[in-house]
């Protein structure tokens, strides 16, 4: 009997699987289905009123762009050219993904996503898996498998919220219309590998005759208060001063949702320029969970402050990179200074307000904000056709806007968090 460990414990190698062209050619599509999957994600999360289903969309979204990039650097290997790689397949898929951005509500996104895009992307990968000789196509096999587990845990997580939006029988037909439609689109169009019959007269979409539109204000349920600002304090007042803290991060939401713009409303930039967009959307998302953890926490109750919603109101009327420039160069950048910067809010979560998830969650929240300023001024350089000092200006002109709209209403007080923090 071999042992278990013969073929370094590989155990698919003695099937001739698939040839390198017809792998490269599955995994083109399968790359082109996640990178629209990423988009579709991201435009609606802004639209999208259920709070606990707009951090998943914003965690969703960042996943399948990591998809993406993964599986379109592997076909460079298997002798396809790197321009092509990075292009979408010929294919109708892009006419399934145009009409599916249409979603009418929650009910048939997460109907698109539970009940059609997932589960069909899931079977297609198992079915790779299951027919590809896992010695010689090792690196795809390595790929695959980290990406059905994450995928595996995406749709787990759409069929909750599927199941806690979707409730009445109405709601219910509704969501059923969409993903048959969706399904037929899918299935006339080849599937998500591109390997099915193709029938175009079957590709008909209903809603795409126009391309869909992000709308521009803010949807929210009531899973927290709304302010449009609260009382800023020094850091001598150090309960006060770390409530505004945490609400702070709590209203980072709106930073993810004018993200969102940035990323789905820039057009022909290149692929790295989405990837670092989409990694910066999630951990704008991840901040604004770091409040709900920390009032969480401190309350027993999420709910018990409260989250602003000034910032809405000049993000959404700024072009992509407006405001692009404003987060990147004009907000981030200057907080990198110390003091007072990322590192003074680290230093007082850890000396003066001496509560420890905080600190941690502060300790983070700066490190990831110099990656979003070296990814600024990365993507800014190759994006902005002027020189420095306009982008400089550019960023100051977003500043400016800032602070007036934040004056146009009194500030908020918020919760006393005295005799709350755990020792």
């Amino acid at each position: 009997m071999p042992a278990i460990y013969q073929y370094a414990g590989l155990t698919n190698t003695r099937t001739p699987g698939f040839g390198v062209e017809e792998c490269a050619a599955r995994l083109h599509h399968l790359a082109y289905v996640e990178e629209r999957l990423m988009f579709l994600q991201a435009a609606h999360i802004i639209s999208m009123p259920e709070r606990d289903v707009k951090g998943l969309l914003a965690r969703l979204q960042y996943e399948d762009a990591q998809h993406a990039h993964w599986l379109k650097n592997r076909l460079p290997e298997l002798r396809q050219s790197k321009k092509k790689a990075f292009e979408a397949p010929d294919s109708l898929l892009s006419v399934v993904f145009d009409e599916a951005l249409h979603a009418a509500n929650t009910v048939e996104l997460l109907a698109a996503l539970a009940h059609v895009f997932k589960p069909a992307l899931l079977a297609a990968y198992n079915t790779y898996l299951a027919a590809t000789n896992d010695l010689a196509d090792y690196p795809t096999a390595k790929l695959l498998k980290l990406i059905v587990a994450e995928e595996t845990e995406a749709l787990r997580l759409l069929e909750a919220a599927y199941g806690d939006v979707v409730k009445t029988a109405e709601q219910q037909a509704a969501a059923g219309r969409w993903a048959d439609h969706l399904r037929r689109l899918l299935s006339a169009a080849g599937g998500v590998d591109g390997c099915g019959p193709v029938d175009p007269a079957a590709v008909a979409p209903q809603r795409a005759g126009a391309p869909y539109v992000i709308p521009r204000h803010l949807t929210r349920d009531d899973a927290f208060p709304r302010v449009w600002d609260f009382v800023h304090v020094e850091n001598q007042q150090a309960a006060t001063r770390l409530a505004q803290m945490i609400s702070t991060r709590l209203s980072e939401v709106t930073v993810a949702e004018g993200l969102a713009l940035v990323l789905c409303e820039t057009a022909g930039q290149p692929w790295e320029f989405y990837v670092d967009l989409s990694r910066h959307l999630w951990d704008e998302m991840r901040h604004s969970l770091f409040g709900e953890a920390a009032i969480e926490d401190l309350f027993g109750d999420r709910s018990a402050m409260p989250v602003r919603d000034f910032e809405a109101h000049y993000l959404f009327q700024m072009t992509p990179l407006e405001l692009y420039a404003l987060i990147g160069i004009g907000v981030e950048a200057a907080l990198m200074k110390y003091p007072p910067g990322k590192r003074e809010e680290y230093e007082f979560c850890r000396d003066a307000a001496h509560y420890p998830l905080m600190r941690t969650l502060q300790d983070f929240d700066w490190a990831d904000e110099v990656l979003h300023v070296n990814i600024a001024r990365r993507q800014l350089k190759e994006w902005h056709t002027g020189n420095q000092s306009e982008l400089v200006a550019l960023a100051q002109q977003g500043l400016d806007l800032r602070a007036s709209v934040r004056h146009l209403h009194p500030q908020s007080p918020l919760p006393d968090l005295t005799g709350r923090i755990p020792s």
